[in-house]
């Protein structure tokens, strides 16, 4: 989610140097993780996980300079570039039915480019479009299309699984969890269960320690549970995780337990001037949506049932 989660968008390798993680499950569509610690990015074709943490699924990252040297499917790929400006100046507009046609308009060539990871990156985008537009369910949908993506690709040999099986359980764990809220009922029963069956794999595939705190308190605090909403909040330092959509999760952990003044300090640190990119608009805009609930508000994660 991390969404720092950004730097530039670049073509790489993501080599590990750390012990082996624990094997995914049998069902994983994807080879199990084969370390334990976040990739060391290097030089590739598509948005490098957020500098602060390649842990938690990454925001969109802005595009790389307009210098980056000729890459294979090199008309794909500016083509990629394109609609990720068009999808983030229609994110600060409020527009995310426009933002996602951007990535809608050009998935069908992407898909035509395993050797680029720009459609992985691209459905990784749709993934928080369709959170925007209070649509969980179609959010999950995206985060299947990334998963397929990662595994017909042909980029980054040695990271794209353990890349893939990481971003595709902590989001389905948050996405899965946030539509439960909307649901009563066994429905809801049936989707909290397979919410955390998503996060234990997460943490036991190995989950990067502050994205795992993210999603505890996140569940903690709509399941009531205020002591450890908060306590799960605090343990990520937002001095040192500058990923938004981590800090929002963090935000309202602490608003949850009841740390009023802890959270508004987060929001402070979310507002300060960044760089342009699409989950910081979304992340933003959430903020102001939850500071009017449970009137006049709109759908975020903290406020599920709405839209």
């Amino acid at each position: 989610m991390r969404p720092h989660l950004l730097a530039v968008l670049a073509l790489a390798v993501l080599p590990a140097a750390c012990a082996p993680a624990p094997v995914a499950p049998a069902a994983s569509p994807l080879p199990a993780p084969a370390t334990t610690c976040r990739p060391a990015p290097v030089a590739s074709s598509a948005p490098s996980p957020p500098a602060a943490l390649a842990n938690a699924p990454p925001a969109s990252p802005p595009p790389p300079p307009a210098t980056s040297p000729p890459v294979a499917g090199d008309d794909a790929h500016h083509a990629f570039l394109a609609a990720h400006e068009r999808a983030e100046r229609s994110a600060y507009a409020g527009d995310f039915e426009e933002a996602a046609a951007a990535f809608v308009d050009v998935m069908p060539l992407l898909a035509r480019h395993p050797e680029l990871s720009d459609e992985f990156w691209s459905h990784n985008a749709m993934m928080m479009i369709r959170e925007a537009q209070g649509d969980p369910a179609a959010a999950l949908a995206e985060n299947d299309q990334a998963t397929l993506a990662a595994a017909r690709g042909t980029w980054d040999p040695e990271g794209r699984a353990t890349l893939a099986f990481q971003k595709d359980r902590w989001h389905r764990a948050y996405l899965t969890r946030m539509l439960a809220e909307s649901r009563s009922g066994t429905e809801k029963q049936a989707l909290v269960q397979y919410a955390r069956a998503a996060l234990e794999e997460y943490r036991a595939g190995g989950g990067f320690p502050d994205s795992v705190a993210i999603l505890d308190a996140y569940f903690a605090a709509l399941d009531g549970k205020r002591e450890a909403a908060l306590a799960a909040a605090r343990r990520v330092d937002p001095a040192k995780d500058d990923d938004v959509e981590d800090l929002y999760l963090v935000v309202m952990g602490l608003e949850a337990g009841g740390d009023h003044a802890g959270a508004e300090a987060v929001r402070r640190v979310m507002r300060r001037p960044a760089g342009a990119h699409i989950g910081r608009a979304i992340m933003l805009r959430w903020l102001d949506l939850d500071a009017k609930a449970p009137h006049a508000g709109g759908f975020t994660p903290w406020h599920a049932t709405a839209r």
